[in-house]
């Protein structure tokens, strides 16, 4: 077939199209299944284009020399089938061999970057990848096939596909001029593969403090970024963090940096990377434990919170001592020793909350809630650490403001349809001197050649409109 028919090919599938469209609308079909059928026919539409591309891209590479240089034809219509977003497509295509190279390839399967086992084509597999930041694995491939049965793939398919995530191109960011930053910090704890196996999502964020949203409600963390880790160590994710800071900010501006969570050993780790950081001890870990503390006997909490607030250390724990002293059961007095000791490893962070004056509260454990446990650890599923790695950095960049599909497109460089273009602009320039597109196939529909219809009498006037 010449070239130059790929646009004449193509107008006759949307003429095709149409004509079933119209036969649908005569037949009177309700509305909803007239959308569902419509659904059916454009993908059909989109699958049958996307193999007339694939088939004219061949068919260039085997009559045009000057695109293979170096290639010499081996066989052709070696058949491949793979599954698109319009569902799955076949098409032939031509093994080639280069002698200077020693390599064999099928140059379209290539130019596309089709892979040679390849079943599944990038597009559908970052769809999938944005399902699965959402909903399960299971569910994800469900919601991809609602419409076609063809896209419903395997769980391992998605874990696959998730577990080829990754940040490459590292971002550049216009260094602000601020007083003060914020770093917040907690973890969440998931389901390992193994039957009672669990380990630790840590999640780290940075902000400029807190402000009112738009409509003077909620309150919003300005210029948010978030980081995880799961097979990274705290040290490593803290580099990560303190390289950031020294690239979105004007370090020497910066009069404080506070470091806000719940005194777990790798959160107070990050002091030592995060220069003069200021550790804030979150107010909702230290409440939980002034209660466990003082649970059976509640008139000495006043006291602890009369203590700390007075700076008052060892008024605080001769109460709490107190409070051992009085309470009963091993369990319970476990309980309030631990309690105690909490609160003595951590005074100084609980006095830096008094002593500084623009302390912002700590929403760690919430942020944690709502980015990662909604997805990883509030349903019973269990996570490889690699699996769990790459979704809590998707859950991460996707609150970044990154785009996940166009981000792992990006990671697929195939080649541009570039001589297809020429080609296809240079029949679009004759088609429109003879004022006629798909002139040729019109005539040829048969609900045209039909008695009178309010079909025919629409198509015959859309007929006119684009050939005048």
């Amino acid at each position: 077939v010449p070239s130059m028919e790929i646009i004449r090919r193509i107008d006759e599938k949307f003429l095709l199209v149409m004509e079933a469209v119209m036969m649908l609308l005569e037949q009177n079909t309700d509305f909803m299944t007239f959308e569902q059928r419509l659904k059916e026919l454009l993908n059909g539409l989109g699958a049958d284009v996307l193999k007339e591309v694939l088939s004219e891209l061949d068919r260039k590479y085997q009559t045009d020399k000057t695109t293979r240089p170096g290639w010499e034809i081996v066989r052709k219509n070696d058949p491949k089938t793979v599954l698109t977003s319009f569902g799955k497509i076949s098409y032939d295509r031509t093994y080639f061999y280069n002698r200077s190279a020693k390599k064999y390839s099928y140059l379209v399967d290539e130019h596309v970057g089709f892979t040679p086992h390849m079943r599944v084509e990038p597009v559908v597999k970052a769809e999938l990848l944005n399902l699965s930041t959402q909903v399960s694995y299971e569910r994800a491939t469900e919601q991809l096939s609602r419409y076609d049965r063809d896209l419903k793939l395997s769980r391992q398919t998605v874990a696959n596909t998730v577990k080829e995530f990754e940040l490459k191109q590292p971002e550049q960011f216009r260094k602000r001029k601020v007083k003060n930053i914020y770093i917040e910090a907690d973890e969440d704890h998931v389901a390992g593969l193994e039957k009672g196996s669990r380990f630790q999502v840590r999640l780290v964020y940075v902000h400029e403090g807190v402000v009112q949203d738009n409509f003077g409600g909620r309150r919003q963390l300005k210029n948010v970024r978030y980081f995880t880790g799961v097979k990274s160590t705290p040290e490593e994710q803290w580099t990560e963090v303190a390289d950031y800071i020294c690239e979105a900010y004007e370090v020497e501006e910066l009069e404080r940096i506070y470091l806000s969570g719940d005194g777990g050993a790798w959160i107070k780790s990050g002091l030592e990377w995060i220069p003069e950081a200021i550790f804030i001890l979150d107010r909702f870990h230290l409440a939980k434990y002034i209660v466990i503390a003082t649970a059976h006997v509640p008139h000495l909490r006043g006291l602890v919170y009369k203590g700390i607030e007075a700076g008052e250390k060892e008024a605080v724990m001769s109460t709490l001592q107190q409070a051992l002293t009085e309470a009963t059961g091993e369990p319970r007095k476990k309980r309030i020793t631990k309690s105690i000791s909490y609160i003595a490893n951590n005074w100084d962070g609980i006095q830096a909350y008094y002593k500084y004056d623009d302390v912002v509260g700590c929403s760690a454990e919430g942020h944690v809630s709502h980015i990662l446990s909604s997805r990883m650890s509030s349903r019973p599923m269990g996570w490889s650490k690699d699996g769990a790695e790459s979704m809590s950095l998707m859950l991460a960049s996707d609150y970044n403001g990154v785009d996940i599909e166009k981000h792992y497109l990006s990671s697929k460089k195939p080649s541009k349809l570039i001589g297809l273009k020429e080609e296809a602009q240079k029949q679009i320039k004759e088609i429109k001197k003879a004022s006629a597109v798909g002139k040729e196939c019109w005539g040829n529909i048969p609900i045209l050649q039909s008695g009178f219809s309010l079909t025919r009498e629409a198509l015959a006037g859309l007929k006119n409109t684009m050939i005048h």
